[in-house]
């Protein structure tokens, strides 16, 4: 019962976020809800067929295509939505298929694999070298691991080639590309840093403890009414789970002192240089897209803060299955050069030309 409630709201809470979306209209979503129809329905054929093929097999043939259906069915799923439900606004420019992609993407999947790869180890090995049954959980751990390196890598590897093939476009056919010396990029690195070590913390427990207050409430509801167990254990699962809310709210509403420093790194290891174009931004090393099915433009202004420079403000949107869809603001700020009032005034024309709903004010 209390599964079934938590994906009615996280249906609602889904179907909100969709609906706030800039991308939306009545018509895709139409071809949406169809599209994941026939694939589901593609999905549960291939399960009978799966299950009628190994029937009276053993059991190690049974389990190995159940394994090998499950993933399958994960991925296209996923990668049928991705490419028959996304806009056209926000796909990638296509490119000759002998165009060289950039790989700054790409390269964040390995961090990814490397992790995967130390906790299944971190778990294979001691199963490996424990006597009895109780190796099993250990061994358990580490083959849940490696179910979702498998669903996720694949995943996270496609994301980031679409970005990459997007970079790629924007740096061969860019609106504008401006470039920096070091002495100019170290200043403005460090004003950057100064500007975030000013910003305030968003959360402070005693100001805003009680916001907290309905989602821990709920929690304690749904765990209290809905899930089995003894109230010992009900009430220590509460306290963990709560106690881990409170402490990532307290420590994303910190403020910007303590992420300065990071900053200020950060930047200094990027390229000293912005690109603009048609699929988005590259800056500070970073590539954000104009507009896709999470993050989106929304203005784009002069800062006239010495040293002057362009503000390009984005929103994203997170589903939230325990309450209204969360909208994250991102703030991307970019060092105006001399002499680039054309490139403004291109600026401002290509971006209410493709984004008429954004507001644009950079000429």
């Amino acid at each position: 019962m209390f599964q079934l409630i938590f994906a009615v709201v996280f249906l609602f809470s889904a179907w909100g976020a969709w609906r706030h979306n800039p991308l939306y209209s009545r018509r895709s979503t139409l071809r949406t809800i169809a599209v994941v129809l026939l694939a589901i329905a593609g999905a549960i054929a291939l399960i009978v067929a799966a299950v009628n093929l190994t029937a009276g097999k053993s059991e190690a043939v049974v389990f190995s295509a159940a394994g090998a259906v499950i993933v399958i069915d994960t991925l296209a799923l996923i990668f049928i939505i991705q490419t028959f439900t996304v806009p056209k606004e926000s796909k990638p420019t296509s490119l000759p298929h002998a165009t060289k992609l950039v790989t700054s993407n790409r390269h964040k999947v390995i961090k990814w694999v490397k992790v995967f790869a130390i906790i299944i180890l971190a778990f294979v090995i001691p199963g490996l070298l424990i006597p009895g049954d109780i190796r099993f959980a250990p061994l358990t751990i580490a083959g849940f691991t490696a179910f979702l390196a498998i669903i996720f890598l694949p995943i996270l590897y496609w994301t980031n080639r679409s970005l990459d093939q997007s970079l790629t476009a924007v740096e061969l056919d860019p609106w504008a590309h401006w470039q920096y010396t070091p002495e100019q990029w170290a200043a403005w690195s460090n004003v950057q840093a100064e500007r975030l070590r000013a910003t305030p913390p968003n959360f402070v427990l005693r100001r805003d403890g009680h916001r907290l207050l309905w989602p821990i409430g709920g929690i304690a509801v749904g765990v209290y009414v809905f899930c089995p167990g003894s109230w010992l254990w009900k009430t220590l699962y509460i306290v963990i789970v709560c106690g881990a809310i409170v402490a990532l709210v307290l420590l994303s509403g910190r403020g910007g002192a303590s992420q300065a420093e990071k900053l200020r790194a950060k930047l200094l290891r990027a390229d000293p240089e912005v690109y603009f174009g048609r699929d988005g931004i590259f800056c500070d090393g970073v590539f954000t897209s104009w507009l896709n099915g999470t993050n989106n433009l929304i203005s784009a202004a002069i800062d006239e803060r010495p040293p002057r420079s362009a503000i390009f403000n984005f929103e994203r949107y997170v589903p939230n299955p325990y309450g209204p869809t969360q909208t994250i603001n991102i703030h991307q700020a970019v060092l105006i050069p001399d002499g680039k009032q054309s490139d403004l005034a291109r600026l401002q024309s290509e971006l209410i030309t493709r984004y008429p709903k954004a507001q644009i004010s950079l000429a």
